[in-house]
């Protein structure tokens, strides 16, 4: 986990090296145009995005996600084919982190959906889930894939629970009841052994799912609005953004070691859009995209006392409606693109790629500003983590010469039977048996003929 750039930052060293980043949106041939009614209302993101796809949510019935192939940027056909498994809204949805054609939406209508789509892309509609996991009584706001074990998803929900499922077998395998109101995101840690939550009872939780009854929880925001947690490994730091009870963006952080207040809190400013955080572990740069205004801002975080160093923002008149965060392997190394955001607007996806100006970044692979990043490979099963065990994620080089992957993340789904659909079985094979047994008792009660009488 540890490497040269956050490593100063966990000491108080600050890098020079991300000083002059800058945000670079792509020309238009290179964005998605034309996009019919997207979902932009609410306090959501609406775009999630991985190595390959950009799923982005469709304001209309039936549940429709549009999945873009991140490599087919241009305008979007009117019949676009769609993944549409369910009944309500999809207000969230996130990519399995091992199969990149595979991805959870969660939906208006209580339930969560895995559903897996060619790996070429989407060339018709989707209409059936392989998994349908239910058992939420209100819509369901938000879902996370663990970064580090394979199959294994939290679910946030209106109806103030946190569920984890274990995809493979459909079992909802714990319930965290602790909220006292709406929930507004969940958040895995590096290594996928805790989540963090935030909600309108203005509380920061965090909890091993595996041992729910052991969760801390701080009072986070004086005000009602929209938050969001991030964490911040390097440092051993929690992180989140929202509201003063005057209204005004605010951030904090907690230092894990000592939860009882903030080691650092401050107001951001007065715009009144929500913030989409996204923090850069590789590199140590939060970036905060407002949903609603046009700024995406970046800055470092450092373990000083001055701890947070804005470094500047990327701004555009017309604003954001939603946005998701590309998997940095998928990152161009030759223009030193260190991180890429796909803007959501009423009409378009626009990729921003934040870049790091080098004069030899075009010829030579820059490895100080590339550390090993998540590889998209699992690093525990789900049996093994549901048992108690704990690995960080899986890492690869950034280099293209010391990478042989091809970016399908060598996972597979194999949907194991309900304990339900076990019972039915086990119903029905009972009932054979006594079929036969039944039929076999006819044949042995039947006397045999006496010949010398039939000779008669």
């Amino acid at each position: 986990m540890a490497n040269a750039t956050n490593s100063a930052a966990a000491s108080g060293q600050r890098s020079n090296k991300f000083r002059h980043v800058y945000g670079e949106p792509a020309k238009q041939e290179q964005q998605f145009i034309d996009l019919n009614n997207p979902l932009t209302s609410g306090e959501g993101q609406y775009v999630s995005a991985n190595n390959k796809f950009v799923a982005v949510s469709k304001a209309s019935g039936g549940g429709p996600v549009y999945i873009l192939d991140i490599n087919k940027p241009g305008r979007l056909s009117a019949d676009l084919p769609l993944l549409s498994v369910q009944k309500g809204k999809v207000w969230d949805h996130d990519f399995h982190p091992f199969i990149p054609n595979m991805i959870a939406t969660a939906s208006d209508d209580s339930t969560v959906a895995v559903t897996q789509f060619p790996i070429t892309g989407l060339s018709e509609d989707i209409t059936k889930a392989d998994v349908m996991l239910q058992g939420h009584t209100k819509k369901v706001t938000a879902c996370k894939f663990n970064p580090s074990a394979n199959s294994i998803l939290a679910s946030a929900s209106f109806d103030r629970t946190v569920k984890l499922w274990n995809i493979e077998t459909q079992d909802n395998v714990m319930t965290f009841s602790d909220s006292k109101d709406n929930i507004y995101s969940i958040e895995w840690n590096f290594d996928g052994s805790q989540l963090a939550s935030t909600g309108k009872d203005k509380m920061l939780r965090i909890f091993d799912p595996r041992i729910p009854d052991e969760a801390a929880a701080v009072k986070a925001f004086d005000g009602t609005k929209s938050s969001k947690a991030f964490w911040l490994p390097n440092l051993g730091w929690l992180g989140a953004v929202g509201f003063d009870k005057m209204a005004r963006r605010s951030i904090s952080f907690w230092d894990l070691k000592d939860l009882s207040k903030p080691l650092f809190n401050t107001v951001i400013d007065q715009v009144a859009s929500t913030l989409i955080p996204h923090y850069d572990n590789d590199t140590g740069l939060l970036f905060l995209a407002g949903k609603g205004d046009g700024a995406i801002t970046y800055s470092e975080v450092i373990n000083d006392g001055k701890v947070w160093y804005p470094l500047g923002a990327y701004r555009t008149p017309e604003p954001q409606k939603g946005g998701g965060w590309m998997a940095k392997r998928a990152c161009d190394v030759w223009k030193c693109e260190i991180n890429r955001f796909f803007k959501l607007t009423k009409t378009a996806v626009i990729p921003i790629s934040f870049n790091v100006p080098r004069k030899s970044g075009a010829e030579v692979f820059q490895d100080d500003i590339y550390p090993d990043t998540f590889a998209g490979k699992p690093a525990l099963t789900a049996d093994e983590w549901l048992n108690g065990a704990n690995k960080d994620p899986v890492l690869c080089s950034m280099d293209p010469s010391q990478s042989s992957d091809n970016g399908d993340g060598g996972a597979t789904f194999t949907k194991k039977k309900t304990y339900q659909e076990l019972q039915k079985e086990n119903e029905a094979l009972q009932l054979r048996v006594k079929e036969l047994e039944e039929k076999l008792s006819k044949y042995e009660t039947v006397e045999p003929q006496d010949d010398s009488k039939a000779d008669e």
